[in-house]
């Protein structure tokens, strides 16, 4: 290599170093810079940290415990309050596949079934046809301060949810309305509150059936009428659905006998019915289908027309 060639390279070496040099200079001034303006911090969290060390380096007092105690009750809320937040995302996905398992159970039932064995004697065992089927829901809009109050759901045609199907409280215990009106992903549903509505009912402890309907005041009590003056009644009888219209399974619980009177000439009770579900709360639901219906309404007809 030439000697010329190797004093340029040289130079530029040079150069090179004086610039790093240079330039690690003026990094290291705004480091000294930072710690002689922030020295005091510094100070204070080295001197925190001495002090932690040798407090917890000793044997550990009642005021260590209390210390550790206290952090550990902050980090646990903080996990708490982590599982909560988490648990709220998760909610809505674990009330539907509930919701979807318990209605499966429903239809395994007997009051689902229809039991082809009038009388079995010493048999044992008889044969049963599923008769209702259930689907879950969700009231997307409730109304309950009108005459004829109204109830929208969440489940339609596309859901296989028919018209004039039972609506029941996803408690089991407590019916809603009737299904009205079918569009594809939802349905209009005719809530108890509801003047029109007729609910085919009966008293447990004797079966004697009545007719149940909603007054148009107070929304925790229906009427109950066509109880017969010699009937057994009695404050806190159950009244269930009675089974003999199409739109619910016998033995749903609706409420119980808050109060009863016979009025004057007249050979039936007046009954007043507390409901044992809040309608204004109403959230899940089931829509009970009677897969028997069609065969049950075209006799019922020809009967009629004979």
């Amino acid at each position: 290599m030439k000697p010329t060639l190797v004093r340029v390279l040289a130079i530029l070496d040079l150069e090179v170093l004086l610039f790093t040099a240079q330039q690690w200079g003026e990094g290291m001034q705004r480091l000294f810079s930072f710690l002689l303006k922030f020295n005091s911090f510094f100070v204070f969290l080295l001197l925190e940290i001495i002090a932690l060390f040798l407090f917890f380096s000793r044997n550990i007092n009642s005021e260590k415990r209390a210390f550790i105690s206290s952090a550990n009750g902050l980090i646990g809320g903080l996990y708490e309050y982590s599982n909560k937040v988490s648990r709220y995302w998760n909610l809505a996905a674990v009330n539907d596949s509930l919701a979807r398992e318990n209605a499966q159970l429903k239809m395994l039932l007997p009051n689902s079934k229809f039991d082809h064995l009038i009388n079995g004697g010493t048999k044992q065992d008889s044969l049963y046809q599923q008769q209702y089927q259930y689907t879950e829901a969700v009231v997307v809009k409730n109304t309950t301060n009108k005459p004829n109050n109204f109830i929208t759901i969440n489940r339609g045609i596309n859901h296989k949810v028919r018209d004039n199907t039972g609506v029941i409280n996803a408690t089991g215990q407590g019916i809603v309305g009737i299904v009205r009106k079918v569009s594809g992903n939802y349905a209009s549903v005719m809530s108890i509150l509801n003047k029109d509505i007729r609910i085919s009912s009966k008293i447990k402890r004797n079966n004697y059936p009545g007719s149940l309907y909603w007054e148009g005041a107070d929304t925790r009590y229906m009427r109950l009428e066509s109880i017969p003056k010699h009937a057994s009644i009695q404050t806190g009888d159950t009244i269930e659905t009675s089974g003999y219209s199409i739109t619910f399974p016998k033995g749903i619980m609706i409420g119980t006998v808050d109060s009863f009177w016979l009025p004057s000439g007249s050979n039936f009770y007046s009954i007043n019915v507390q409901l044992v579900n809040d309608m204004n709360n109403v959230e899940y639901v089931y829509v009970v289908d009677d897969l028997m219906r069609e065969e049950r309404l075209t006799l019922e007809k020809k009967s009629e027309n004979e």
